[in-house]
Formats: structure tokens, sequence, C-alpha cells
């Protein structure tokens, strides 16, 4: 009888020890909100003036919503074993949606190992070096709202149809990847390195008349590499990233149009993990933080340079600089204010592959001012206020110059869990 006592009370305390090594966590962000604002978009001649102005409930405003689940297991010896999960929650379905993730956004899906001491590697959709270093060294914390060229270009709740040359949503980078390896290392005498790579390869042969130069058979690969270095040292701390991401379509498809890795279109900006089209897509993002106790100051620089891949004297270009602070005004009330300014050019005009046009750089400006009020470590009510302004630029041969300018708006409720 004794024995039997043991074994189940040995089996309990095996049980109990397994248990604890073993942890999955729900997450998510739920932000819902009153939005608004104001765009103008300038075309000289006869199209003239197009104003939009809109206003309504969204939800997503300072943090977009999202579902996830996370989890740990230990393996001994100082390794662990980790997953990650998560996906957009569709906060403002109309109830035509027949799923609560009605938006169908995977935003991050992982598994990986860490050995401590050394760092970890994780396979899966997760986010770009230059995403991670934003999130670390973003003034407006990387919020929906307009008025940051450098970590976010947004309108929440007014469109961006009346928005050009340049300030379409994110131009800047591209989120997240799918079919990535990713790297992290401990911290070690303050650096620490992340990288990834990303390899997703389709070769086609093509039997029937025609072949290859009509479009159809041929390489579509994607591949690409990055590198981020990250220092700390006291109140300071420094990013430096680089990131290359090539989609090599058929070479003879010369009418391929570019499109940037996280758009599904030549004149968005990347925002999701969807591949690019015929691209060579480059990013580099440098920042740097100082914590000056009252408040705490951001520089960030990025630049991104998209070159066609059937044409490479097509490219096009676009780079902002930030400076901003954050800082907690009272123990609950915290408020931010960060200017930015950039260049964007689009597209050169290429016809037998010879560049024929190339568009003039608009010249961007870009302001944010918002605050936070806690009433606990989870929830917050949230008020942002931002504009950007492009000038006038003639995007192709002979067509009316255009400008735009938008302002943004947004007061509402956020809660973590």
């Amino acid at each position: 009888m004794k024995k039997s006592l043991l074994a189940l009370a040995a089996m309990g305390a095996f049980a109990s020890v397994a248990q604890a090594q073993s942890s999955v966590t729900v997450y998510g962000v739920i932000d819902e909100g009153y939005t608004g604002g104001n765009s103008r978009a300038a075309t000289s001649g006869a199209t003239g003036v197009t104003k939009k102005t809109n206003n309504g409930i969204t939800g997503g405003n300072e943090s977009t919503n999202r579902f996830g689940i996370r989890g740990v297991e230990d393996l001994g010896g100082g390794m662990t074993a980790f997953f990650t999960y998560e996906t957009g929650l569709a906060s403002d379905s109309d109830g035509t949606s027949t799923s609560l993730f009605g938006n169908g956004a995977t935003r991050q899906a992982f598994v990986g190992l860490k050995k401590n001491g050394i760092g970890q590697v994780a396979l899966g959709t997760q986010n770009t070096v230059v995403y991670d270093a934003i999130l670390a060294t973003a003034a407006t914390g990387v919020n929906n709202i307009t008025g940051s060229l450098v970590d976010n270009m947004s309108t929440k709740g007014i469109g961006t149809s009346a928005i050009t040359s340049g300030t379409a949503n994110s131009t800047g980078y591209e989120t997240r990847i799918g079919n990535t390896i990713g790297l992290k290392s401990d911290k070690f005498a303050g650096f620490n390195v992340r990288a990834t790579l990303t390899a997703s390869s389709t070769n086609t042969t093509q039997t029937t008349t025609g072949g290859a130069s009509t479009g159809s058979g041929g390489a579509n690969n994607v591949t690409g590499t990055a590198i981020g270095l990250d220092y700390g040292w006291q109140k300071l701390f420094l990013t430096a990233n680089y990131q290359s991401y090539t989609a090599q379509s058929n070479t003879n498809a010369q009418s391929t149009a570019p499109i940037l890795f996280g758009s599904t279109s030549t004149s968005a900006g990347g925002s999701s993990n969807a591949f690019g089209a015929n691209v060579k897509d480059v990013g580099q993002y440098y920042a740097a933080t100082y914590d000056f106790g009252v408040l705490k100051g951001f520089v960030q620089y990025l630049t991104r340079k998209a070159t066609s891949q059937s044409q490479t004297s097509a490219y096009s270009n676009f780079s902002a600089q930030q400076i901003g602070v954050r800082s907690f005004i009272t123990p609950q009330l915290e408020g931010w204010i960060a200017g930015s300014m950039g260049k964007y050019q689009s597209m050169q005009a290429v016809t037998g592959g010879v560049v024929t046009y190339t568009p003039g750089q608009s010249n961007l400006t870009a302001m944010q001012v918002g605050a936070n009020y806690f009433l606990s470590k989870r929830t917050n009510l949230y008020a942002i206020y931002g504009q950007t302004a492009s000038s006038n630029v003639a995007l192709t041969n002979g067509a009316n110059t255009t400008s735009a300018n938008v302002n943004n708006y947004a007061l509402g409720v956020r809660h973590t869990f």
C-alpha cells in the first residue's frame, strides 16, 4: 500500500514539474475609437482638386487589433522550444464575415529553439529585421494614424485614394515576411545581432509554343537576407539594419510591373507578409534613442529602393528622417510629438529597355502629436492627431502635377490582454 502511495506521489510530482516547465499564453489587443480627417489631392489642369472628409468608429487606431497564442517549453540544459501564432482581429466587421479573424491577416506564425547564453533560431512568418528595430525606436509607438514618414504612413478611417506621391501606406518598409529563418543572438558586451534568410523558389519548364518569351515558364524565385546590429549602453540605444529581398520573375516578361514586398500593387508600400514581384527591394534603417529621465529622445533614418528585375534601369526611391520625444507627464499621462521629412521618386518610364521619363522627387513632410491616459496597466484612453503632405510633381511624362495633404485624428480606448 505504501509503495502504491509513494508511486502515485512520485507521478504527481513529475506531472507538476512537467507542467511548470511548459506554458502557453493567450494575448491580444482590442482598440476601438472615433476617427476622422480630411484629404486633399490637387491635380493641375482640368481635373482640379479632390477633397474627402471621413469620420466614424474604427478599430486598430493606436494598435492593430490582434489575437495570438505563444508557448514555451523547457527542454533542459538551458534549451527551450517556443512558438507564436498571431492573427489580425476583424473588429470592424459589418456582420457579413463568417470568421472572428475576418481580415484574413496572419501576422506571425513561427516555431523555434533557444539556448541561454547563445541565442535563438525561428522558422516561419515573422517580423523583418527593420520592423523589429522600428518597434523599439519609434517615438509614435507605430500607431495607425498619419503623421510619421518613417515608422508608419497609414491614414486610419479616411482611406488613401487621394494620397499620392509617396504617401501611400507604409511605403518605407516591409513589416513581416514568410518562408523565413530568423536568428537572434543574446547580448554580448552591449551588442546583439539579428538576421534572417528568406527562400521560396519555383522553376517551371514551358514546353508549349511560345515558351518563356511569352511570360510562361522560367523562374519565379523569392530570396532575401537581412541583418541588424543593436547596441545598448546605460540610457543610450543604437541600431543599424539592412535587408534585401528579390522576387525574380521571368526575365523576358518586360511588361511585368515591379511590386514591393508586402504590397498588392505598384502604388502602395509594404505592410503585410506578401511577396513582391519582379523586384529587388532593398531597405536600410538607422536609429538612436536616449532616455534623459524626464523624457526619451528619438532619431530615425530610413531608406528604401525598389528596382525592376526585368528592366534594371527602372527604380523607385524613398527616404525619410524623423525626430521625436516621448514622456510620462504624470504617472498616468503619457505624451509624444514627432516630426519628419522625406523624399519619394516613383518608377521611371521605360520603353524598349530605355528610360524615357524620370519623375521628379516629391518632398514629403509629416508631424504627429498624441497622448495616452492609463486607467490600468492594460487599459488606456488615447488622443492622436497627425498630418502629412507631399509636394507637386508630375508622375508620368506630360501628365498634370499632383500634390496631397492629409490630416487625421483618433479618440478611443485600447485594452491589451
